[in-house]
């Protein structure tokens, strides 16, 4: 069965439920395994994100990469937050940005709306990553940034990584994606850089622009 073949069950109701203790979980795979792409997610939005750029945070959860953000001087006004989990967006009503209830699969936003596009951790919980993918693109404006985060079939580099992979099999909150499946797809989507960033352990960065002019692009040529 392929990456795109596989269907996934519906993972709202349950992290409604894990709402009120998900940072706590979270910062636990941050600190074991996710930390690294995290940390190469947010530095790419730093790097390449104007100060007037509208982003979306796609798959926010309970909203703490997008309170980095606010904390660091991005205006609010220029951020939206989307999630398909209402006990998640309610995590979120202290940070003064757009919050909107809506699945990855199909955004309730026109066309060519955002300059960057994040999504962390949220991808691998989507039951269409086919869709996913190209709704991003068709939300993503011309020159666009896309910014994913998300867990990854690599080899553990030892017992902590394949404990931590075995507990999140076990609890169901997600999958673990193929880095080559998902280029794929982005590839898929026309013209686009795509870089995926050196990394160790289950997890992946992958950074895409969609493309603004033949043969511009803010990100680096792949060797």
């Amino acid at each position: 069965m392929t990456l795109v073949d596989y269907k996934p069950p519906d993972l709202v109701p349950l992290y409604d439920r894990l709402a009120s203790s998900y940072d706590r979980l979270h910062r636990r795979w941050l600190r074991h395994a996710g930390g690294e792409a995290q940390a190469a997610l947010e530095a790419a939005v730093r790097a390449f994100a104007a100060p007037d750029a509208r982003l979306l945070d796609a798959g926010c959860g309970t909203g703490a990469f997008a309170r980095r953000l606010v904390a660091e001087g991005f205006a609010p006004n220029r951020l939206t937050l989307l999630d398909p989990s209402e006990a998640m967006l309610q995590r979120c009503t202290d940070i003064p940005s757009d919050k909107v209830l809506g699945r990855l699969e199909a955004m309730p936003f026109e066309d060519h709306t955002f300059d960057v596009l994040t999504c962390a951790w949220a991808l691998e919980t989507s039951t269409d990553l086919t869709l996913a993918i190209a709704e991003m693109f068709r939300v993503l404006r011309p020159g666009g940034l896309l910014c994913l985060a998300f867990c990854a079939d690599q080899p553990p580099r030892g017992v902590m990584d394949w404990i931590i992979s075995r507990t999140l099999q076990l609890r169901g909150t997600g999958r673990f994606l193929s880095v080559r499946g998902v280029t794929a797809l982005i590839e898929a989507q026309g013209s686009s850089r795509v870089v995926s960033v050196p990394l160790t352990g289950p997890v992946a960065t992958v950074i895409a622009q969609r493309a603004q002019v033949e043969g511009y692009s803010v990100l680096p040529a792949r060797p």
